[in-house]
């Protein structure tokens, strides 16, 4: 009896054991789950040059395109990447109607209405895609307009890069280093093909932050980068009370260190010009105050600290080597990445800013790395599609 009692015991235990296994083998943790749809939704994300993924499309049935002037730049390169990027984060199928600036970007607008785009990127440097705009607005399409300002009404918004604190960061910098330098006066040279736009501004911080520092513009006229170099080294030979310089376009850093080289190996070698710069001041409007007359000492060497404009090939090789002293990123990647977001949520109903400000940072040789990454990444994007088209 006790022998039988067992068995059933045995019998009644095995039958639960094989219960509980099968039960086992259809029992999933929470978090695997979880890491299964993770994983499937990792291996079917979108190639930027692609088709969007069906998961995208889940996400966002949206179409969403960007008319750009694709010379082949760098400026372009970094704002497609900043598009596709971000579209690509966003999950939206996303496309590029590459144009020239006037008829052929109204055209790329009616292309990307036939092909049932819900919001569009449209570049409009200068207004020169104004009638782009409307047209895309017209069509009742979302448009932002980015890093450039736009005065078409009907935008969704617009997305500029910052074109006033970065003048005053910049003029703290220059600042900063020429009183690292022990000058208690001196000037600043602003350098460029159009440094006038932003010479009031620069003159206002300057006068707000460093007051001890006077500014001063040179704009290029010469035509080609020779004679370029040729009249700012003259400029600086006869004005070697600057002692800053920045220069406020990516194209004309290498010409103004090579004017700066230029004007040094001739003060050297000829000593001081003839005739020598004026010291005495022009005098002022009755009531303001007159410029300080400039310090002898200032004229004895040319030694000009150069702060520059925008990453390129050029100009890194230029920080690399201490021939200029730091970089205003031109934010182009970030500017792009930014709208494409600000479109996301005018899709999806949410409110958007009529016009937002991205911010242009400051990079030195210690700090520039972090900026590399996005640079580089956009030029190994597009390269071979830039190598086909030549």
């Amino acid at each position: 009896m006790r022998r039988q009692n067992k068995r059933a015991y045995g019998l009644i235990w095995l039958i639960l054991v094989m219960l509980l296994c099968a039960g086992c083998t259809k029992i999933q943790m929470p978090w695997a789950e979880s890491e299964a749809a993770e994983t499937a939704e990792l291996t079917q994300m979108p190639d930027t040059h692609s088709t969007p993924s069906a998961v995208a499309v889940k996400r966002a049935p949206q179409l969403i395109g960007f008319v750009v002037f694709d010379d082949g730049s760098d400026k372009a390169c970094m704002s497609m990447h900043g598009f596709l990027h971000m579209s690509e984060n966003l999950g939206y199928p996303a496309k590029l109607y590459r144009a020239k600036a006037g008829t052929d970007a109204v055209s790329a607008v009616e292309k990307a209405v036939q092909d049932g785009c819900k919001g569009l990127l449209i570049q409009d440097e200068n207004g020169v895609n104004d009638a782009a705009v409307k047209k895309a607005v017209d069509a009742g399409v979302r448009v932002i307009v980015a890093y450039d300002r736009c005065g078409v009404d009907g935008l969704t918004s617009n997305v500029v890069a910052d074109d006033t604190e970065y003048v005053e960061e910049v003029t703290r910098g220059i600042a900063s280093r020429m009183t690292e330098r022990s000058l208690k006066s001196g000037r600043i040279l602003l350098y460029g093909a159009s440094p006038e736009a932003i010479a009031a501004s620069f003159e206002a911080a300057a006068q707000a932050d460093c007051p001890q520092y006077k500014t001063i513009v040179f704009k290029r006229q010469a035509a080609t980068e020779e004679e370029a170099v040729e009249e700012l080294a003259e400029f600086l030979l006869y004005n070697r009370d600057i002692k800053g310089m920045y220069v406020s376009d990516s194209a004309h850093a290498s010409i103004a260190v090579q004017a700066r080289a230029k004007a040094q190996s001739r003060f050297r070698a000829e000593g001081t010009p003839s005739p020598l710069p004026t010291l005495a001041p022009t005098p002022p409007p009755v009531g303001q105050t007159p410029e300080p007359t400039v310090a002898p000492g200032l004229l004895t060497q040319i030694s000009i600290t150069v702060f520059a404009s925008g990453v390129s090939d050029e100009n890194l090789a230029l920080l690399n080597e201490g021939d200029i002293y730091a970089l205003c990123i031109e934010p182009y990647y970030e500017v792009y990445a930014h709208a494409t977001m600000a479109l996301d949520q005018a899709l999806a109903g949410e409110s958007v800013a009529a016009e937002s400000s991205v911010n242009r940072p400051i990079a030195n040789a210690d700090t520039i790395d972090k900026y590399l990454a996005i640079y580089r990444q956009s030029k190994e994007m597009f390269a071979a599609e830039t190598t086909a088209a030549a």
